[in-house]
């Protein structure tokens, strides 16, 4: 399932690897009609991916499953996207920082790509709805406005 509107982005789809090429390009897409500066399209991308790649990884340990992905504008200047699925509860929040600076054989498998998630994008945050994670990112516009379109609309309120 797919929704598109000017201020809101939703796909479900399998959680299954097959889709993910599909996912970023859509949610690229609507970042793109939103007015949403090149560099900071890819670096939601970067995280989206990383995050998606852990969902469908991890999450249903080897079901099948969904996973969620929302995007929007929010009056507060900052895009949010969300990624949602009914895997195993998983909070990346509290997974240490690797040491980033030991050598690459000394260094302990794993980690690199939620680290790289929190370095995409300003906030995240992982809540438990239910039996849904929900991992929220949040990313400011880079140069601290509002897209061209949405001042426009915000104008006459």
């Amino acid at each position: 399932m797919k929704t598109i509107t000017m201020s809101f982005f939703q796909i479900i789809l399998p959680a299954n690897i097959n889709h993910l090429s599909d996912i970023i390009e859509d949610l690229s897409r609507w970042m793109e009609q939103q007015g949403v500066m090149r560099d900071r399209i890819v670096r939601v991308q970067l995280a989206v991916e990383e995050a998606l790649v852990n969902v469908i990884r991890y999450a249903y340990q080897g079901k099948e499953g969904e996973v969620e992905l929302q995007g929007e504008i929010a009056d507060d200047q900052r895009l949010v996207i969300k990624i949602l699925d009914n895997g195993t509860p998983f909070d990346v929040c509290t997974v240490p920082h690797p040491d980033i600076s030991c050598g690459i054989r000394d260094r302990k498998i794993g980690g690199l790509g939620i680290y790289l998630i929190h370095k995409m994008v300003d906030e995240l945050c992982y809540r438990r709805e239910g039996d849904r994670n929900v991992l929220t990112m949040f990313i400011r516009w880079s140069n601290g406005n509002l897209p061209r379109s949405r001042q426009d609309a915000h104008a006459g309120a």
